[in-house]
C-alpha cells in the first residue's frame, strides 16, 4: 500500500479459485501465470507466490521525500499537507518517520512507525504533538486512523503479511500500460481488519516488481469502500515507486473524499542516520531531521 510499509510506502493493490493456504492449480503446475518480464523476474506460478511477492518486493535499505498532499471531502472543500517522509530497514524490519511541514497549525506534528515482519515484535506507532511537547503511544492493533487527516490509514503505508491473507488468482492485465496480476485477497483474522480498517478486496501488482499499483477494498465501516491508483510510476535509485498516487473514500459507491500524494525529491539508498528513527529522537529540539532535504550533504 512504498511511503507503503513504505512512503515503502505506500501501501494496496488487487487480488480464481486457489486460496493462499490451498491446493494448486494442477493445470498451471508447470506454468507461469504470466512469461517473466526480464530474464531475472521472479516467476509467479500461483497466487501466493504473487502475495509473497507483495510481501518481501524490494524498497531500498532507506529513503527520504517530500509528500504534496491535496485531500478534497464530499463538499469540494480542499485542504492541504506537506510532510517530510523517510525509511530506514532494521534487519527484516523497518521503520517509517515523518513530519509536517505544512500547514501552520500542523507544523513539527510527527509520527514514528515500526513495520514489523517478527510476530513477537508488533507494528507500532509514536505520534508528536508539539502543543504538548508530548510524545503519544498509539494502540499497535489499531491502525486504522488517517495519515495527517488523509484518505490514508496509517495501516496502509505498512507491509501486508502474506500468512494474514487468503487469496484467489483472477487474471492477468495491465494497468497505465504495465502488465499486472489481478488478485482477491481476503484478511484471515479480524485482528487484521481492525488493524488496517479493510476487509476483502482487489489487488493489482506490477508482474516485474510485485509493486500493488492499484487496488480496491471494502472498509471495515458499511457500505465503504477505499481505492488506491498510481498515476506516475518510476525507477528511482533501482527502486520502482509511484511518483503521484490517489486514494478515494467511497460511500455505497458515491465519492465522499479523495486524496492526492505527489512526490518531490524522492532517493533511496542515502545512508540516512539511524537515531532519526528511535523514539528518542522525536520531537527532539536537536534532531536535524526536520531540516534534511536530498541534496544536501550525506549523513
Amino acid at each position: 500500500m512504498t511511503i507503503h510499509k513504505s512512503l515503502r510506502f505506500l501501501a494496496s493493490a488487487s487480488l480464481c479459485l486457489l486460496t493462499l493456504g490451498g491446493t494448486g492449480l494442477a493445470a498451471e503446475a508447470e506454468a507461469p501465470l504470466i512469461a517473466p518480464a526480464t530474464p531475472t523476474s521472479p516467476a509467479a506460478m500461483n497466487c501466493r507466490d504473487v502475495i509473497d511477492g507483495v510481501q518481501n518486493r524490494y524498497n531500498g535499505y532507506d529513503s527520504w521525500r517530500l509528500v504534496h498532499m491535496e485531500i478534497t471531502d464530499e463538499n469540494g472543500a480542499v485542504k492541504t499537507r506537506t510532510i517530510g517522509a523517510a525509511h530506514k530497514n532494521f534487519g527484516i524490519n523497518r521503520r517509517l518517520r515523518s513530519i509536517v511541514f505544512e500547514p501552520a497549525e500542523l507544523r513539527d506534528v510527527e509520527a514514528l512507525l515500526r513495520d514489523s515482519f517478527e510476530p513477537a515484535i508488533p507494528d507500532k506507532v509514536w505520534s508528536y504533538l508539539p502543543s504538548a511537547e508530548k510524545v503519544i503511544d498509539v494502540k499497535s492493533e489499531d491502525l486504522s486512523q488517517r495519515l495527517y487527516g488523509s484518505d490514508l490509514a496509517i495501516g496502509e503505508m505498512l507491509i501486508r503479511l502474506a500468512k494474514d491473507y487468503d487469496c484467489e488468482f483472477l487474471s492477468t492485465g495491465d494497468y497505465l500500460g504495465f502488465p499486472v496480476y489481478k488478485l482477491y485477497v481476503n484478511p484471515r483474522t479480524e485482528a487484521e481488519v481492525i488493524r488496517l480498517g479493510l476487509r476483502d478486496g482487489e489487488l493489482w501488482v506490477d508482474t516485474e516488481t510485485f509493486m500493488p499499483v492499484y487496488s480496491s477494498f471494502n472498509a471495515d465501516a458499511p457500505n465503504e469502500q477505499r481505492v488506491l491508483e498510481t498515476l506516475k510510476l518510476r525507477w528511482v535509485n533501482g527502486v520502482f515507486a509511484p511518483e503521484k498516487y490517489r486514494v478515494s473514500t467511497l460511500k455505497e459507491g458515491r465519492v465522499i473524499s479523495v486524496s492526492v500524494f505527489t512526490t518531490e525529491g524522492e532517493t533511496f539508498n542515502i545512508g540516512l542516520p539511524s537515531r532519526w528513527f528511535e523514539r528518542d529522537d522525536l520531537g527532539s529540539k536537536t534532531s536535524d531531521f526536520r531540516h534534511f532535504r536530498t541534496g544536501t550533504a550525506q549523513h
